[in-house]
């Protein structure tokens, strides 16, 4: 399965790269929002990079299935 490609940025202010999950396809925003439950987030929108990039990881190690 091919993940999806968020580019990482940086923001004034914040501590660690972002990345904006609004760009996601809407099968995969969903998940990531499930994922993203309790975590802090610097932003509205953004999403520190290293939380996606866990995300990612656990979708490749099959941990998270996304049909």
């Amino acid at each position: 399965m091919e993940l999806p490609y968020l580019e990482e940025f940086r923001m004034v202010g914040a501590e660690f790269p972002l990345v904006d999950p609004s760009e996601l396809p809407p099968k995969w925003e969903r998940f990531f929002d499930e994922f993203m439950r309790g975590q802090s987030v610097p932003h509205p929108v953004y999403v520190y990079a290293h939380d996606w990039n866990s995300f990612c990881v656990r979708v490749k190690q099959g941990d998270i299935k996304i049909d």
